[in-house]
């Protein structure tokens, strides 16, 4: 896979009232997009965006970015999990 045309930054969103995560990647600035994930969004919605960011990395090149989101997915089973919003692996 080839370079990217900008640095995408894969996050980990933790929600401070719920504690519910969200793993999710951007091209924009990780602190302010809230993420895209349905039922991420359906939470927000309900909860309020009370949320904390980490930047798990940032990456330039298509390969490297995606096997870290399928390594990350995988370690941390975000899919099967209760711990975290993902429907589907990032």
């Amino acid at each position: 896979m080839a370079d990217l045309d900008r640095p995408v930054h894969l996050y980990v969103k933790t929600h401070n009232v719920t504690g519910l995560k969200y793993f999710g990647r951007t091209a924009e600035n990780p602190e302010t997009y809230p993420g895209s994930g349905a039922f991420w969004r359906r939470h927000l919605a309900e909860y309020g965006d009370n949320v904390t960011t980490e930047v798990v990395g940032t990456y330039t090149d298509g390969a490297s970015l995606r096997a870290a989101c399928e390594s990350f997915s995988t370690e941390n089973d975000v899919v099967n999990s209760v711990e975290w919003a993902n429907l589907i692996p990032e």
